[in-house]
């Protein structure tokens, strides 16, 4: 656990910042600035078009030095506006919106380029229809909820105001069972003047069931010792509500939708503040010489993030954006911090696994600690003879990649790389059989 202290703000500048014009899921947007041209904090740098996208703005006041293809945390090469930043505190002017109607605080939301977690832009994960009747928050990653519990009365009003802008009656927000920090400090606060309800999930009492009895619009449920990452919705869903997930469903399935902690926080800025989407918490850990949850800005680089948590702890290894069990391993520390950037986990050589690779013995380990009860195995074996049709029928696609297979396999096999580049494949399929788009 972290204290609230260790959460500092890096201010330092870094020597250039890259700017990603795509940082969700969904279309790329265009430059809308040249090489040359002087920028401001706030300043749109990208627009795009389309029913999925997310603006990007510019976190810093610079000169533009070039548009091209750039290391990005997603492992690809991605179209970025790089920054030569400067001192200049100059910004666009942030007007706050309060007692705006909904229609108009999703627009905010959308204008402020707002990102889940799970790379989803946040004015469409807010419009999901009438049959959502639950906003769940996923505050289960300890240290990124506790780097904003000193400001938590703007997260609940950040919350507050998703629940009123998207018409959802009410909120569930969730955090581990054993995460005490949390859990003392959610009690302490409240919503509207009341405090907030906080009910363990335990057996069959899962949101649901204290929901008949709590009046309250929004309610925090502990459950369990789970960290839900961004592949995990479903499993989120379904756990705390307490409801049954179709094989190839999602959260909306079980009549939910899902937010982070840092958006409920950036709604807050954009809605209240005026402010778009700059900045994110980043916690740093593993062989760095002062881990620590830091604040950083979009675009600047892994580099500059590490060397402000006291650099390298010995000879780096690997760097592992977004968690050792399901994150991205980047092959250059200067991939940039993006919207969906939530940790960094340095490993030296001798951490880094290297163990070979031996045949299926069908154990069946895999299989029993699968939590959505798949066939891991099979379908990794398919991926590697390029089956894909053969890995979708057996629901490749409710692959959470947990890593809990590969954890426990005694060849050691690659079963979650395997699994998760027969998704890429199977969604290029579907892509290509729509025609591209």
């Amino acid at each position: 656990m972290t204290n609230l202290s260790d959460v500092v703000r890096l201010d330092k500048l870094p020597e250039k910042a890259i700017i990603p014009m795509r940082q969700h899921d969904g279309i790329a947007c265009a430059p809308l600035v040249k090489k040359g041209e002087a920028v401001i904090v706030g300043q749109k740098l990208g627009e795009c078009e389309g029913s999925d996208l997310a603006f990007v703005h510019s976190p810093f006041c610079g000169t533009v030095d070039s548009i091209e293809l750039m290391p990005n945390p997603s492992g690809k090469r991605i179209l970025s506006v790089v920054l030569t930043p400067s001192e200049c505190a100059q910004s666009v002017d942030f007007v706050p919106e309060k007692n705006a109607p909904p229609s108009r605080l999703i627009q905010i939301i959308k204008e402020a380029g707002i990102v889940e977690y799970y790379e989803k832009p946040t004015y469409l994960a807010l419009k999901p229809g009438k049959r959502i009747d639950t906003l769940l928050m996923n505050a289960t990653f300890p240290l990124i909820t506790h780097a904003y519990l000193n400001s938590l009365d703007k997260v609940l009003e950040g919350f507050r105001l998703m629940l009123e802008a998207s018409g959802i009656a009410r909120g569930v927000i969730v955090v581990r069972a054993d995460d005490k920090e949390s859990i003392k400090a959610f009690k302490s606060a409240k919503v509207n003047g009341k405090p907030l309800t906080v009910a363990p999930i335990i057996g069959k009492r899962h949101a649901d069931y204290y929901l008949e009895d709590v009046e309250d619009q929004i309610l925090v449920v502990a459950a369990g010792r789970i960290t839900y990452t961004p592949t995990m919705m479903n499993l989120l869903s379904a756990n705390v509500m307490g409801r049954k997930l179709p094989l190839g469903g999602e959260p909306a399935d079980a009549h939910t939708v899902v937010c982070g902690v840092k958006s409920a926080k950036a709604v807050y800025d954009a809605i209240c503040e005026g402010k778009p989407y700059l900045e994110n918490v980043v916690t740093v850990k593993g062989a760095v010489n002062n881990p620590k949850s830091i604040i950083v800005r979009f675009g600047t680089p892994l580099k500059d993030v590490i060397e402000a948590c006291g650099g390298y702890k010995g000879e780096p290894g690997k760097i592992i954006v977004n968690g050792s069990m399901g994150g991205i391993a980047v092959y250059t520390d200067e991939a940039p911090i993006v919207k969906s950037t939530t940790g960094i986990v340095v490993q030296t050589k001798e951490q880094v696994l290297r163990d070979e690779t031996s045949v299926c013995i069908h154990c069946a380990r895999c299989v029993d600690i699968c939590p959505v009860n798949l066939l891991p195995t099979r379908i990794a074996s398919y991926s590697d003879l390029g089956k894909y049709d053969e890995c979708d029928h057996l629901y490749a696609m409710n692959c959470i990649e947990c890593g809990s297979c590969a954890m426990v396999c005694p060849s050691k096999r690659h079963l979650v790389q395997l699994i998760r580049y027969s998704k890429l494949q199977i969604q290029n399929m579907c892509a290509e059989a729509r025609g591209g788009d």
